[in-house]
């Protein structure tokens, strides 16, 4: 009745050791995740952009050109995580064309930000 049994000791302390460097690795996981569909997302919306502004300064196109193309850019590469994209233009000497969408988050819809891609080209004569 006197003796203890020393082998569990610190078990606990190696535990919530353990738990917190897996939630370090997640967290750096996720931090990757989201930086690469980011950049993803962003390489998407500036394609679009480009596309709907090559489109708007030709000879025969306007921004309602320019605004299609670039939308069906988006959905054509993006699908569905391109939720909420809103394509603007502004024509003149130089064509703008500004795509602006929201990123896939890691988790789902849970994470994400916003992008903003703008193009300009010169309007054909």
């Amino acid at each position: 009745m006197g003796e203890t049994d020393d082998r569990d000791v610190g078990a606990v302390d190696v535990s919530i050791l353990m738990l917190f460097g897996m939630m370090a690795v997640i967290f750096a996981m996720l931090l990757v995740f989201e930086t690469a569909t980011y950049w993803h997302s962003r390489n998407v919306y500036d394609e679009a952009a480009a596309e709907g502004a090559r489109v708007a300064a030709a000879f025969d196109g306007d921004c309602a050109d320019g605004i299609s193309a670039a939308t069906a850019a988006v959905q054509r590469a993006a699908g569905s995580w391109a939720r909420g994209v809103r394509v603007s233009c502004t024509q003149g000497a130089i064509v703008t064309v500004t795509v602006v969408g929201s990123t896939p988050g890691a988790l789902g819809s849970a994470l994400g930000f916003t992008v903003r891609v703008s193009e300009s080209v010169p309007k054909e004569q």
